[in-house]
């Protein structure tokens, strides 16, 4: 998923999850069910997280991308498909135009759609 599309998710589920339970307070406020100030009491909590989560969300790097270039472990064998462990990570990982078998030294080259694209050590 693109930068732009779990940026676009996460604002949505704030919106539906934090969001909308101020405006309840609000509307209920409007049509004279309770008092100001419990709107404002119940509305600023759900209203601050999600000002939180929006802010973490938007700083966030894309996963992978602090490993690409470390080495790691083939935990099973890449005939070119297996799973690496990077970085103390473990990733579904193709092994390009290559083999690798367990237990032998690979890079991690780039990760794409949550896949690690790894080469043999040099």
């Amino acid at each position: 998923m693109s930068r732009l599309a779990t940026l676009l998710v996460a604002i949505l589920d704030d919106i539906f999850l934090f969001v909308a339970p101020a405006v309840v307070a609000f509307l209920l406020y409007f049509f004279n069910v309770i008092p100001l100030w419990a709107a404002v009491a119940v509305a600023a909590p759900f209203l601050g997280f999600a000002v939180y989560v929006a802010v973490k969300v938007s700083k966030e790097q894309p996963r992978g991308f602090d490993y690409v270039g470390g080495r790691g472990i083939a935990v099973e064998d890449l005939k070119p498909v297996g799973v690496v462990k990077v970085g103390g990570v473990y990733w579904k990982a193709v092994c390009a135009a290559c083999e690798a078998t367990a237990g032998s030294c690979v890079e991690l080259v780039e990760v794409r759609e949550g896949r690690a694209y790894v080469r043999p050590c040099q």
